[in-house]
């Protein structure tokens, strides 16, 4: 059965912003149970979780339990509209400065409460070069948090700065409000593997590379929530195996599925779908600091040398769609409309740029991947496909993802099969990955004019003008084809006949949807 799930994409512009078995498992292959008083919520397609602090976070498995775990000051509701969280109110007192009312009594798990001293702690630390946040570069703006009382905080910037809603949200941007009285004298190492947030649920304990258990926090401040008391997180590898799971009743709740499955399991009795096009980019990440991706005629005739719509057929089973560029096209107000020349097949182009370059046919080059799901798919079809065309060597590295990012990090890579899910301001994709200093610009890709553009557009407040800045900047940086885009994938839950109340955002919200559930 499929449950259609309708997001309204205006409201979300204008916020700005085959089945497996599972092999020896700890305690998720049980019966299936009938009350809901645990609920089991598989994390498929990933099995490792290197930090619990929202601060460091930068796997999709380890967002999906922050989620769950932590509060932001703001959220995006059901249509993905920016709404309060821990903050009761907010507005803009001037184009640089904003002010929120907190809820008062909001209880960490500890039984502390959280006041303004923690959120200004919270930021303070991200913004900290001595604590390395893979996220700070989302708050440089921040001049000054002022704490008037134990309920008020005032953030001011500079100059004006488009996505700080945005990444106030309780989404990918380590904005999650962390506790002063643990953190100030005490360990991040700790705090990483033993976290304390506000959020409706708190770590009882993380078998690395198994399992997670979660316990309903008792003091949470939104009525109702959570409506489970313990929630078990299998960590499955395979997306195959977390539906036979699933179908076998062992889990209630999947992170996701696969997209061969998808159209069959649309028609089982036994699973609900859950499916929408989601915020997601796919691509191709090229080195453009060594040998043959540092030069832009090879770059180009890779990008002429295969095909986006066949990648979405044979990858993902036709769940999703080629991509124009990297900012997603649901963020319709800032993406790339018109699917530009280079991003298409064009065998005689390819090889015409291939005349251009200092590499020939022959060139050998090693791209890294992950898994053995589409992932490594994804892979092998691109280098089938520029080895056909153009002659080149290409071959397929695979290793696990906590290795592939790791390595990208340190530039210890040629090019990888790479991606964004879950981000949900155009900043977080052209600002981090085409800006010569961006947190996800793994690309050692550097355009002053495109640099500019994207300055521009942090600073710019009309939606339309921003838009228009961030399409602009991407023409550019695609001429320069530090990336391939390659494709958007839609987001999948799969859910057990009777779960309730587990409601899909487009950008995957995993954890906090888990609060919700009330029948499993």
């Amino acid at each position: 059965m499929t449950r259609s799930t309708t997001i309204s994409r205006r409201s979300l512009l204008k916020s700005g912003a085959a089945a497996t078995t599972v092999a020896m498992v700890p305690f998720w292959a049980g019966a299936a149970q009938a009350s809901c008083s645990t609920l089991r919520a598989g994390i498929t397609g990933y099995n490792v979780i290197n930090t619990l602090d929202p601060g460091q976070m930068t796997l999709i498995p380890e967002a999906y339990m922050v989620w769950g775990i932590f509060n932001c000051l703001l959220k995006f509701d059901e249509e993905m509209n920016i709404v309060p969280d821990l903050a009761e109110s907010y507005e803009s007192v001037s184009p640089t400065v904003l002010r929120f009312k907190l809820r008062e009594g909001v209880k960490f798990h500890d039984g502390e409460e959280m006041t303004s001293e923690d959120v200004k702690f919270t930021f303070d630390r991200l913004r900290d070069e001595a604590f390395g946040s893979p996220h700070r570069s989302k708050f440089s703006a921040i001049t000054e948090i002022r704490t008037p009382d134990d309920y008020t905080v005032e953030i001011e910037t500079e100059e004006p700065f488009a996505p700080m809603l945005s990444y106030l949200t309780n989404t990918r941007t380590g904005s999650q409000i962390v506790p002063k009285h643990i953190l100030e004298n005490g360990s991040n190492e700790e705090f990483a593997s033993n976290p304390v947030g506000t959020g409706p649920f708190k770590l009882v304990s993380h078998e690395p590379g198994a399992s997670l258990e979660l316990a309903a926090h008792g003091d949470y401040f939104e009525e109702g929530l959570p409506k489970v008391q313990t929630v078990e997180v299998p960590l499955i590898a395979e997306e195959s195996a977390g539906v036979t799971a699933l179908l076998g009743g062992s889990i209630d709740v999947t992170s996701t599925a696969p997209f061969a499955d998808v159209p069959e399991l649309e028609e089982d009795d036994r699973v609900q779908v859950l499916k929408q096009a989601g915020t997601s980019s796919r691509f191709v990440s090229l080195n453009n600091s060594v040998a043959p991706f540092d030069d832009v005629h090879f770059r180009r005739a890779l990008s002429y040398a295969f095909d986006r719509q066949a990648m979405v057929n044979v990858v993902l089973f036709g769940e999703g769609r080629a991509a124009n560029g990297i900012i997603p096209s649901s963020i319709s107000w800032a993406a790339t409309q018109e699917t530009p020349e280079l991003v298409t097949l064009n065998q005689e182009k390819a090889l015409a740029e291939l005349e251009k370059s200092k590499y020939g046919a022959g060139t050998e080059a090693t791209v890294l991947t992950w898994g053995s799901s589409w992932w490594k798919r994804f892979a092998e079809v691109f280098v089938l496909q520029v080895n056909q065309v153009l002659g080149v060597n290409f071959t397929v590295e695979v290793s696990d993802s906590g290795t592939v990012y790791q390595r990208m990090q340190t530039g210890d890579v040629q090019a990888s099969i790479w991606g964004w899910l879950g981000l949900v301001d155009p900043d977080e994709y052209a600002y981090e990955i085409y800006h010569t200093d961006g947190a996800r610009n793994f690309e050692h890709y550097s355009n002053p004019e495109v640099d500019k553009l994207l300055e521009a557009a942090r600073r710019e407040t009309d939606l339309e003008a921003r838009g228009a800045l961030y399409r602009e900047a991407e023409a550019l940086a695609i001429e320069d084809c530090p990336v391939l885009p390659c494709f958007e994938s839609n987001v999948h839950n799969l859910l057990a006949p009777d779960v309730d109340g587990f409601v899909q955002l487009p950008y995957s919200a995993f954890g906090a949807q888990l609060a919700a559930v009330g029948n499993c």
